[in-house]
């Protein structure tokens, strides 16, 4: 149960701080974003091993030391975050014929909105961690509300990674084909209150 409620407040804390905060601490949340986006991604693709935990977190860290001395590197970087939780977020609403289409959206969105934030960087930045931050903050927070017990059952007694993939595959699949409209809404309000607050809180 406590790995549950780790995995949960981790995401939720990250993303409502990048939604929020994240243009004053765009160095900081680009590594935690990555970090979470590909641990999160390694996890769906991989067996939870180790090696996937290791990937990310050396990913996440590299990310934040070139985004630390190459300010464009870095808002490249959060483009493709953004592209591709958005990619995300759309493929979840497609048929299920086009299912098979869900990582060119991924990808080609990624690329996209990464060269679309290197041509508007301080807006691309207020609005690419708003969004960034919402898209963890939207799943998670929803699963924790409607799906609390079926995330409880996918707990594996003292074992974290099993735990954590478990329930990255779950979210990322089940839940979200289940609950997308209300996760696309709910992605989308908190991206615009988050870029609203952080426009009001930089000047």
């Amino acid at each position: 149960m406590e790995f549950v409620l780790l995995y949960l407040l981790v995401n939720i804390a990250v993303g409502a701080i990048a939604c929020f905060f994240g243009k004053k601490l765009f160095y900081l949340m680009l590594g935690a974003l990555v970090f979470l986006g590909v641990f999160n991604m390694g996890l769906s693709v991989t067996d939870g091993s180790p090696v996937a935990l290791v990937l990310a977190i050396a990913l996440g860290v590299i990310a934040a030391l070139l985004s630390k001395y190459a300010y464009k590197v870095g808002v490249f970087l959060m483009g493709c975050v953004a592209g591709a939780a958005l990619g995300f977020v759309i493929s979840i609403l497609l048929p299920a014929e086009m299912a098979d289409y869900s990582m060119i959206v991924i990808v080609v969105l990624a690329i996209v909105c990464a060269l679309g934030a290197l041509h508007w960087c301080d807006l691309f930045v207020r609005w690419g961690t708003a969004y960034s931050g919402a898209t963890f903050m939207s799943s998670n927070l929803l699963a924790a509300i409607f799906a609390f017990t079926s995330l409880s059952a996918l707990a594996v007694s003292d074992d974290m990674l099993a735990t954590f993939d478990a329930l990255s595959s779950y979210i990322a699949g089940p839940f979200s084909a289940a609950y997308a409209t209300p996760i696309f809404v709910a992605t989308l309000v908190l991206t615009v209150v988050g870029a609203v607050v952080q426009k009001h809180g930089g000047e």
